[in-house]
């Protein structure tokens, strides 16, 4: 039998990018049921929901960067950087082929900007909280 092994090329990982990415989706949809869930029992406005989207959208993706960073112990910022750029990615792919008539190419470069943002710091970060 034989076992699969995953990308590693010069110290970068592929598998704690996937872990990462991984651990990005579980805290997307976690928060994203828990604002669901404060806007339905609240007085909150519903006006609030981009602006917390966007938080939501930013935080998933520093803390999935810092879990793939910090496992990897090495090169946090590529491992980040892979971490938010490919969950950016199935973000747009996803949005596209749900609705594509509110992406503009603001929003776009707007989210793409927090993906690059959060990924250099969640590899800082992670690094910082590695034992390696």
């Amino acid at each position: 039998m034989t076992r699969l092994t995953t990308l590693t090329v010069n110290g970068f990982q592929g598998k704690y990018v996937v872990k990462g990415f991984i651990w990005t989706l579980i805290i997307t949809i976690t928060l994203g049921i828990l604002l669901s869930l404060i806007l339905q029992f609240t007085p909150l406005s519903e006006s609030l929901l981009a602006g917390l989207a966007t938080f939501i959208f930013f935080i998933s993706m520093l803390l999935g960067a810092s879990i793939g960073a910090r496992a990897a112990g090495n090169k946090g910022l590529l491992h980040g950087l892979a971490v938010c750029l490919s969950y950016w990615v199935l973000t747009l792919l996803v949005g596209l082929c749900w609705s594509p008539d509110i992406f503009t190419l603001y929003l776009i470069f707007k989210r793409l900007g927090f993906a690059v943002l959060s990924g250099v710091l969640g590899g800082i970060i992670g690094i910082g909280l590695s034992n390696r």
